[in-house]
C-alpha cells in the first residue's frame, strides 16, 4: 500500500495544539534523591487537531475531509503526512561527511540547545531522522548546489542517494521542508452536530509513527 501523498486541511494543521512528548520514570527517594530512567529512546509528537466549529454542509471540505480520512484510514490503523507548523524547517542540517565511498545519507535534523543559545557545539543534543522531506530540497556538497536526479536521488523514506560519493572529507548539508508521518491516536471520532447543522468535534487526537516500517 503507498504511502498518502495528501495531508489534513491546512486549517486544521494551523489550529493544532500538542508538541514533542518523552516517556521517562522518575522515582524519588524520602530524601528527595532522584533516579531517571529514558524510557522511549526517541521523542514522538503527539497533537490534538480537534477544530472547534465546522460547517456540515457540502461546501465545507474541512468537515468531509476529517471523516473521510477518519473512515479510510481505519482510525488509527494508516498513518499519514502532517505539518507540524511549530517545527517544519530544516536548516543547514548536517548529514554527515564523505569517506569516498558511501552514497546514501538519511536526512536528519539534529536539536542542539547549546548551539543555539552559546553558538557552541554541546553534549546534550537530540538527532530525528527525517522520513518524509518536502519537494524543493537543497542539497549542498562541500558548499556546491548539487542537482536532482544529476547528481542524486531521494527515496520516498528521506534517504539521499548520490550517484557519486562525496569525496573524502566533504560535508553533507540539506535545507528545505518536512512533514512528519502520524496516525489518529484514537479509534472513535466524536461529532457533535447542532439544530443549526454546525459540526463539532470535541478532541481529534494524532500521534507521530517512528520508522520507515510504520509507513509500509
Amino acid at each position: 500500500m503507498a504511502f498518502p501523498t495528501y495531508r489534513l486541511p491546512p486549517d486544521v494543521e494551523r489550529g493544532m495544539v500538542g508538541g514533542p512528548s518523552y516517556q521517562n520514570v522518575i522515582q524519588e527517594a524520602v530524601s528527595g534523591v532522584e533516579q531517571r530512567v529514558r524510557v522511549w529512546a526517541k521523542c514522538r509528537g503527539e497533537w490534538d487537531i480537534s477544530y472547534a466549529v465546522l460547517d456540515r454542509g457540502e461546501t465545507s471540505g474541512t468537515f468531509r475531509a476529517i471523516v473521510a480520512m477518519f473512515r479510510a484510514h481505519f482510525g488509527n490503523l494508516y498513518p499519514f503526512p502532517f505539518k507540524d507548523w511549530g517545527d517544519f524547517q530544516l536548516e543547514n542540517e548536517f548529514l554527515g561527511v564523505g569517506d569516498g565511498s558511501e552514497r546514501t545519507f538519511q536526512i536528519t535534523k539534529t536539536y542542539d540547545p547549546s548551539q543555539i543559545l552559546l553558538s557552541t557545539p554541546g553534549s546534550l543534543t537530540y538527532v530525528r531522522e527525517i522520513y518524509l522531506p518536502r519537494t524543493g530540497l537543497v542539497v549542498m556538497v562541500n558548499g556546491v548546489m548539487q542537482t536532482l536526479t544529476t547528481h542524486y536521488a531521494i527515496s520516498p523514506t528521506g534517504e539521499i542517494t548520490f550517484v557519486s560519493a562525496p569525496a573524502v572529507g566533504h560535508a553533507i548539508e540539506v535545507t528545505g521542508e518536512f512533514d512528519v508521518p502520524v496516525r489518529f491516536n484514537t479509534t472513535k471520532l466524536d461529532l457533535t452536530i447542532n439544530e443549526n447543522n454546525i459540526a463539532e468535534i470535541g478532541s481529534l487526537p494524532i500521534r507521530e509513527v517512528i520508522g520507515t516500517a510504520e509507513l509500509a
